[in-house]
């Protein structure tokens, strides 16, 4: 599989400019900032589910699928542990505070699966892509809210408030409730009737635009000269956008699946910048809130170079 440079940036230049509009719209005073929690809530309890039950239920039913989603499933509970774990252990090489080691682990390690990944794969591979990364998130979110979540806490053990784990509100969220019904009208070859499809479909078509103004609200309501100066924000954007994309292309190139689309899928959705829900992790669990928010605007600006880069080269 090659994707040109060219291409990949024209089929993203869309999702950039609706970023675009989402940062101009908090600077002309036109969104308000505290929107995204409205929006997020939205995005991740509605819209983005029924994103992830349509492209699975319209889907033509294939054995093969099974395979292509159990192996980047397992390919995903493998990659999440090893990028945070060597984060965490070269963290001191770059010189990261130790009271920030476990943020900044945590930003390299977690890419943004949900906002972006969905639906750039979307975008470039269409729904058998978005399937797959749908079913790539599983391993997220089950690494995410607890190795990552436990990793972040460690830079706030010396503070005087905790944020236990809510590992119930981790298994029963909206977008795994989506995730199961989905794979069961799949797998059971279940066919949605139109009056129900339709108005699913419509709200689906939310998910890209939203994620994609969510993001540019965020970056709107930051003040750029303030968080372009951290180099820890620089060095773990090197990994998470450049390095561990990298590395990850070349190993999962040796085993040639049958279906290109598990290693394109897996490279672009971990080519991603930081998880958003970094920030709000960083506040629950007394990890770096100021890095945090550092890291986001500088991945979220670098990565609309490197992301056409890295698909057009190790595509």
């Amino acid at each position: 599989m090659h994707l040109d440079f060219f291409v990949v940036m024209s089929n993203l230049a869309g999702l950039f400019f609706l970023i675009a509009a989402g940062f101009l719209g908090v600077k002309l005073k036109l969104l308000k900032p505290e929107y995204v929690s409205t929006f997020s809530t939205l995005l991740m309890n509605i819209t983005l589910p029924c994103t992830i039950f349509v492209s699975l239920v319209t889907r033509e039913y294939d054995p093969k699928f099974i395979h292509d989603s159990l192996l980047i499933i397992f390919i995903g509970l493998i990659c999440f542990p090893v990028m945070l774990y060597v984060s965490k252990f070269i963290s001191k090489f770059f010189g990261v505070p130790k009271s920030s080691r476990g943020t900044w682990s945590f930003c390299c390690a977690f890419s943004n699966t949900g906002f972006m990944g969905f639906p750039i794969c979307l975008n470039l591979f269409g729904p058998e892509g978005m399937a797959l990364s749908v079913m790539h998130n599983i391993a997220f979110n089950v690494h995410i809210y607890t190795i990552g979540a436990i990793e972040m806490s460690r830079d706030g053990e010396n503070k005087s408030t905790a944020h236990k784990i809510n590992f119930k509100k981790i298994i029963f969220s909206s977008l795994n409730y989506a995730t199961v019904l989905s794979l069961i009208f799949y797998f059971a070859n279940i066919k949605v009737p139109t009056m129900i499809l339709t108005p699913l479909k419509y709200l689906s078509d939310i998910t890209v635009p939203m994620s994609m103004l969510i993001i540019g609200i965020i970056l709107g309501r930051t003040s750029g000269k303030e968080l372009l100066t951290d180099k820890n924000a620089y060095t773990s954007a090197l990994l998470r956008l450049i390095i561990y994309p990298v590395i990850m292309s070349f190993v999962l190139k040796l085993f040639n699946f049958s279906n290109p689309l598990i290693a394109a899928v897996t490279i672009v959705v971990n080519s991603m910048p930081a998880a958003s829900v970094t920030s709000v992790l960083a506040n629950m669990y007394n990890g770096d809130i100021d890095l945090a928010a550092k890291v986001m605007f500088v991945h979220n600006i670098l990565c609309m170079i490197t992301i056409p880069a890295i698909c057009a080269v190790l595509l």
